[in-house]
């Protein structure tokens, strides 16, 4: 979930790993992709791998597409909350909703609120971490992958994130390089985690 622009294939490849892997709680909710290989399955927000993102007509800002589904999903929630404002459940799935809608002010918002109830899931840290990405604030979202990696040190979407962060948005090399050990043990028990070669090689060239 980027905000700086996909200059290259490869960059915008190893961005398109940045996940927020996320189980709703209640309803079900399915998980982003591990990789995405699919020119169109990149980072929310970003342009398609590769290329420059296309203005819109006249320079007028493109209307986000209105998902009917997420809108009633949004309604149903809102109401849910308008009885039980401290329902942990409920504001989680509110901040992924507005996740999903790429409203991630308020998805934060909504996730904030929700850690002020209960603190302890790694699947939240981590799309609340990719919010704050998305805002432009890295520190705070390193801050919260590395949260979710203590909370679950099995949770390799928090590691993999934490070293795109401290690599291309935040110029850590070493950083990134230390995350990428973690990622490594993590894949030699874990077939899910993607393929580290590229990702490795672009911390080689940093170092």
């Amino acid at each position: 979930m980027v905000k700086n622009p996909v200059i290259t294939a490869i960059l915008g490849l190893l961005v398109g790993f940045m996940v927020g892997y996320v189980v709703g709680q209640g309803t079900p909710r399915p998980a982003a992709p591990a990789v995405a290989p699919d020119p169109h399955a990149g980072v929310p927000g970003a342009p398609a791998l590769g290329q420059g993102a296309a203005p819109p007509p006249e320079g007028r800002p493109a209307a986000p597409a209105v998902n009917p589904r997420l809108r009633q999903q949004l309604r149903e929630l809102e109401g849910l909350l308008a009885k039980e404002p401290d329902n942990y459940q409920h504001l989680v799935q509110l901040g992924n909703v507005y996740y999903d809608l790429g409203d991630f002010l308020k998805a934060i918002d909504a996730y904030e609120r929700a850690r002020t109830r209960r603190d302890d899931s790694a699947d939240v840290l981590t799309d609340l971490g990719v919010c704050y990405r998305e805002v432009n604030q890295p520190e705070k979202a390193l801050e919260l992958f590395r949260r979710a990696a203590s909370v679950d040190p099995r949770h390799w979407q928090s590691r993999y994130n934490a070293a795109v962060v401290c690599l291309f948005d935040l110029g850590r090399a070493e950083d990134a390089r230390r995350e990428l050990e973690q990622l490594k043990a993590l894949a030699a028990e874990n077939p899910q985690v993607p393929d580290l070669a590229g990702l490795e090689a672009e911390i080689a060239k940093r170092l």
